[in-house]
């Protein structure tokens, strides 16, 4: 016999699943689990605020009927719940206060966001269908599964990545017919086929995909050798994590962390273990530096305990990333991170300088000269290819 408070301690269960899936994805920084209306009552399920960006989440784990299926009125209240949700923050502007383990007690600021997304996951015994995409009150919501919402948010887990897909799922026109064999996967795979985009779908009025684009993709030579080339990536994760260790104004400084797609943290993460791994096979009196380009600059600073101490490292970083911003004037922010033999501690910085002044340039070529920093730099670009070419498989 069912507990009597089956569909409680189910829809617990399902948040959960999605909670541990989001703070992989999006950090226990931005995630607000069940925060609450002024009233007292709960918004949604799971609110993720990154950046101008606000994902409201409603989570349901339902049971079928005797032919397989959900009922339609429980999962319209997910959407409904959703609709309800976005209404309270954006439209009625009330007052919600957020928290989380991290980040402590705060107030919800609606006039900081740009973007926001829908999510409904129905989580239960079948998978039966909904619309991946729908449109509830002028606002789009997207459908998970359960499955689904597992593969997205381990195939899509930055912030970067997640919130691309959901944007290139929203500029799909709905008036188009689209049948999705399987589960949403395929239309995943379609969009990594396809180089990350659903333009593709603008020169056909009918679209078919069939349930075997996923496990074709995942199953490529060239996708399986990219999963592997990630995995340096989460080192570039675990600075992210470790990034409010160093002080509690540290939010700002995580947030530029956490900015880059997977593919950009690959990089990244390449270039700190290459001047890292040079810095452990020279004298260890000496020190590295790292320069790598992309929308932002980033210094990487790796220095001896004995003969650079920490607060001796921390003004290093800080001179280091004030002559890289004057290199590369296309730059206005430069990111720095700095570690020493064990690295086991880490220093950060985080320059915004919009405007390189004349002053700013002066002092940049007198501390090339007394320092010596950056005066033959090697500069490392983020130009490289995702995936493999076929052949260096």
């Amino acid at each position: 016999m069912d507990s009597p408070h089956y569909f409680r301690e189910k829809g617990a269960t399902a948040e959960k699943v999605i909670h541990q899936l989001a703070t992989k994805t999006f950090f226990t920084d931005w995630c607000y689990p069940n925060p609450k209306k002024p009233d007292g009552n709960e918004l949604c399920d799971l609110l993720v605020v990154f950046d101008d960006t606000a994902l409201i989440w409603q989570i349901k784990d339902l049971r079928t009927d005797e032919k397989g299926r959900y009922k339609d009125s429980e999962v319209e209240k997910n959407v409904r719940q959703l609709g309800g949700a976005r209404r309270t923050l954006f439209d009625l502007k009330r007052p919600v206060m957020l928290s989380n383990p991290r980040r402590g007690a705060e107030q919800f600021e609606p006039s900081l966001i740009k973007h926001v997304h829908l999510i409904s996951v129905v989580m239960g015994e079948g998978e039966g269908p909904f619309p991946f995409l729908q449109e509830f009150k002028k606002h789009l919501v997207h459908g998970f599964t359960s499955d689904f919402a597992d593969i997205a948010m381990s195939e899509l887990d930055t912030s970067a990545d997640f919130c691309h897909y959901l944007r290139a799922k929203e500029s799909i026109d709905l008036n188009k017919t689209i049948m999705i064999l399987g589960g949403e996967e395929n239309l995943l795979g379609k969009y990594i086929e396809h180089g990350r985009s659903f333009g593709w779908m603008d020169d056909y009025d009918v679209i078919h995909i069939d349930d075997t684009v996923w496990p074709k993709i995942s199953q490529l030579p060239q996708y399986v050798k990219k999963k592997e080339m990630d995995r340096i990536s989460y080192g570039w994760d675990s600075m992210i994590e470790r990034a409010h260790e160093g002080t509690s104004k540290y939010e700002r400084l995580a947030r530029e962390l956490a900015r880059p797609d997977r593919f950009t943290r690959r990089v990244l993460g390449q270039a700190f273990m290459e001047a890292y791994a040079e810095f452990m096979g020279c004298n260890m009196d000496m020190l590295r530096r790292q320069m790598v380009l992309g929308d932002t600059t980033y210094c990487f600073l790796i220095t001896n305990d004995v003969a650079h101490p920490a607060r001796r490292r921390q003004k290093m970083l800080q001179t280091m990333c004030l002559v890289a911003r004057g290199i590369n004037t296309e730059n206005s922010r430069v990111i720095g991170v700095a570690t020493s033999r064990d690295n086991r501690n880490y220093d950060f910085v985080h320059l915004n300088i919009p405007e390189w002044t004349s002053q700013l340039e002066a002092e940049k070529v007198r501390l090339q000269r007394q320092c010596g920093i950056f005066v033959s730099p090697r500069i490392t670009r983020t130009n490289s290819s995702e995936f493999p070419a076929p052949d260096e498989v």
